[in-house]
């Protein structure tokens, strides 16, 4: 008799459990999920924010304005290592070159995010729904392989509540970052890099190095699958003009 109670009450117990999370599911949803901005309409919009800035931004080493720059071809390449004596090595501008590339992205997307919630939630209004919205932050964070961008947008729709949205975008920026930051380190110790080697040890990418005539390198990197391309330049260790070696 006592074997057949402790049956019956995990019998209860686990039903109680399955309704639990039947319940969960079905009728409360999860405020968290990465499907929830389409169901808004929200998250193919900030898709193309983000794509958008990643592009701008890499044309210009991560800054949206940068103001120390060098001209070639019609273009503005941003210095990220410089020193304006000769024979000496550059300093880095830019210390935490992926933490400048973030805080500039979302400085680039905020009014977008911002605009493409607004947006969403105003057709859902005209399609009849029921829409209570909540103010809009969110968080860029730079992966592996990856873009990620985590929204906090409390919102209720009928009787479903969102809270968190989370938008991916495929991009090596990540990569292109961290390559960028080998060549300053060599930049700043030898005066020098040797790309040759960085493409062996990249093979997914094309690093062109251009060198001027004032000392200054230009420096392109181009991703052979995305065709993503990371540009800026660098004056280290430069020759006076005519300097013979």
């Amino acid at each position: 008799m006592k074997k057949n109670a402790q049956v019956t009450i995990f019998i209860i117990v686990a039903i109680m459990i399955v309704s639990a999370v039947l319940v969960f599911f079905l009728w409360a949803k999860p405020t968290y999920f990465s499907d929830a901005g389409k169901e808004l309409g929200f998250e193919d919009c900030v898709e193309d924010a983000v794509e958008q800035a990643i592009g701008e931004l890499e044309k210009k080493a991560g800054f949206i304005n940068p103001k120390f720059t060098y001209d070639y071809l019609g273009e503005k390449f941003t210095y990220l290592c410089y020193t304006n004596q000769y024979y000496e090595r550059c300093a880095v501008q830019v210390p935490f070159l992926k933490n400048v590339f973030i805080e500039q992205m979302e400085i680039l997307i905020k009014d977008k995010v911002g605009t493409c919630y607004i947006n969403s939630i105003d057709d859902l209004r005209s399609q009849g729904y029921s829409v209570t919205q909540g103010n809009v932050e969110f968080d860029v964070f730079i992966e592996p392989d990856i873009v990620r961008v985590e929204i906090d947008a409390p919102t209720v729709v009928g009787s479903q509540s969102f809270a968190r949205f989370n938008v991916r975008v495929n991009s090596p920026v990540y990569e292109m970052v961290m390559i960028a930051t080998s060549i300053l380190q060599f930049e700043t110790k030898y005066g020098d890099s040797d790309v040759t080697s960085m493409m062996m040890f990249y093979p997914s990418y094309i690093i062109d190095k251009i060198k001027r005539s004032d000392g200054t390198t230009i420096y392109v990197l181009e991703n052979k699958i995305f065709g993503n391309k990371f540009q800026f330049a660098s004056r280290s260790l430069a020759w006076p003009a005519g300097y013979d070696l």
